[in-house]
C-alpha cells in the first residue's frame, strides 16, 4: 500500500491553548497535514509554540486525499501558507523519511499508537496538549 503524506507549513507560529500567534521563524512555524496509510486517513494540525498537535480521523479512505488536503488547506489557510510537499512511498515509514530526505527535510517522523503519523521538526516532541473546540 502506498502512503501518503501532505505537509503544510505556514508562516505563523501559535498557541492553541493560549489563543495566540506569531510570524514564523526558519525553526518555528505550525503545520496543516494529511496522512493516509494502512490506519486510515487523518488530518494533523500542529502549533509549534507549545508543541501541540491536534489530529482527526477522516475514516479508513478518501478518494482523492491530495485533491482533499489542498483544497482544505487553501479554504482555512490561504492567507498563511508558506511551502507544501506532497510525499509517498510504498516503503511505509522508512520510504517516507527517505522521501523526505530527498527533498531536503529532515526525516522526523512522529509515529502515534493510534497508527498515524506526522512529521515535525528535528528536536522537537509534539504530542496532545489541549483539545479543540470543535
Amino acid at each position: 500500500m502506498t502512503s501518503t503524506l501532505v505537509l503544510f507549513f505556514l508562516q505563523i507560529q501559535s498557541s492553541y491553548a493560549e489563543n495566540r500567534e506569531a510570524p514564523a521563524t526558519e525553526d518555528r512555524f505550525d503545520t496543516v497535514q494529511f496522512y493516509e496509510g494502512p490506519s486510515g486517513c487523518w488530518r494533523i494540525k500542529t502549533f509549534a509554540m507549545d508543541q501541540d498537535v491536534h489530529v482527526w480521523s477522516m475514516g479508513a479512505s478518501v478518494r482523492n486525499l491530495v485533491e482533499l488536503a489542498r483544497a482544505n488547506t487553501e479554504k482555512h489557510y490561504g492567507d498563511v501558507l508558506s511551502e507544501g510537499y506532497i510525499v509517498q512511498s510504498d516503503d511505509a515509514v522508512e520510504g517516507l523519511r527517505q522521501k523526505l530526505k530527498e527533498k531536503g527535510l529532515p526525516a522526523h517522523l512522529e509515529i502515534s499508537d493510534a497508527g498515524f503519523l506526522f512529521w515535525a521538526p528535528e528536536g522537537t516532541r509534539y504530542r496532545s496538549k489541549s483539545r479543540p473546540n470543535n
